[in-house]
């Protein structure tokens, strides 16, 4: 009977010492596995600095040889009528390709989705990619000269597309559960009327309330993208 409960006794110990033993290696394994998220999240958060400073640094490259170009142009244009043409068309160029800010008459929209109203989730988002697409489209075909959204400019290489929960915009996310803000610059009048046109704004964007406004000025960022061509060639007169 002695004997038994020695056995027993031995066992509990034996169990409480593994439980124990358990407990101890889980803490230790929970401790370092936090250790390393830390680790992994400063040498993230110092690899996005490092990053933000060289497109900053890059940025202002860019701009300083913006500034050397746009010097050397005015040289150029103050010789003669034909020179001042040339620079003119180059300045059209570049609004075009986005590669200047640019302010004018024009109209600004906002997408406000409901949920920043109520305050509450949804299963999934209320601003959609062809829904910004769409818009692009109608402001296009009214001359828009000029379009950004959320400051993100809108040239003829940029892409829109849903990618999980954000929309990426020439690689930039947006979130499709916050207030998207669309600017346009043109004929402000054109632009307001294709705005009323039926189906335009009053179809679609369900989960969302849309609204305008048509402003005197509207400023609008550049692309800050580097543009290169790689394979389309001019074709030679023959």
């Amino acid at each position: 009977m002695n004997r038994l409960r020695s056995q027993i006794s031995v066992g509990v110990v034996c169990v409480l010492l593994g439980f124990m033993i358990t407990y101890q290696l889980k803490s230790v394994m929970q401790q370092k596995k936090e250790s390393d998220e830390k680790r992994n999240v400063a040498q993230i958060t110092i690899e996005i600095e490092q990053l933000k400073k060289q497109k900053q640094n890059l940025e202002d490259k860019v701009n300083e040889l913006q500034a050397q170009i746009k010097n050397y142009e005015n040289a150029a244009s103050s010789n003669n009528e034909m020179a001042k043409e040339i620079v003119k068309k180059l300045e059209d160029t570049r609004i075009l390709t986005g590669n200047v800010d640019v302010e004018g008459e024009g109209v600004i929209i906002y997408l406000t989705p409901q949920s920043e109203f109520f305050g509450g989730g949804t299963e999934g988002p209320t601003i959609i990619d062809t829904d910004l697409i769409k818009i692009v489209n109608e402001l296009n075909a009214a001359d828009a000269e000029a379009i950004s959204i959320n400051d993100i400019r809108v040239t003829s290489r940029t892409g829109i597309r849903s990618a999980s929960n954000y929309i990426t915009i020439n690689e930039e996310r947006i979130s499709p559960y916050k207030r998207i803000t669309i600017k346009a610059i043109g004929n402000k009048i054109n632009l307001k009327k294709t705005l009323e046109f039926p189906g335009v704004l009053d179809v679609g964007f369900d989960g969302c309330e849309v609204k305008y406004e048509v402003v005197d000025k509207v400023q609008i960022n550049k692309y800050d993208k580097s543009l290169k061509l790689e394979y389309a060639k001019p074709i030679k007169d023959k």
